[in-house]
């Protein structure tokens, strides 16, 4: 069975190694492109938001990681913008 047909959650865990792959996306043509690639595929799931270090594919040092996440959820939350969970000012890119 899929996962659309199960209520709850899905979660995901990612566990940092020191082999294999980069731990955080390494910024180059290529994966600008798989980047697009999946952003696009993102896009099309409803009801659905990617959030973090994968999902903006670029590294977030931990505090811009949860600003990145608190600032979209204010976006999904108040979508008609008058109202803002007031977070203090921000280093880190959206």
């Amino acid at each position: 069975a899929g996962v659309r047909e199960h209520k709850g959650t899905v979660i995901f865990k990612e566990y940092s190694c020191d082999h294999g792959e980069p731990y955080y996306p390494v910024p180059n043509p290529a994966n600008r492109e798989l980047y697009e690639k999946y952003r696009d595929m993102a896009s099309a799931e409803p009801g659905v938001v990617f959030v973090g270090r994968l999902a903006s594919y670029k590294y977030f040092n931990m505090d811009q990681a949860f600003m990145n996440a608190l600032e979209i959820f204010d976006d999904v939350m108040f979508q008609d913008k008058t109202q803002k969970t007031i977070l203090g000012e921000g280093d880190g890119p959206k």
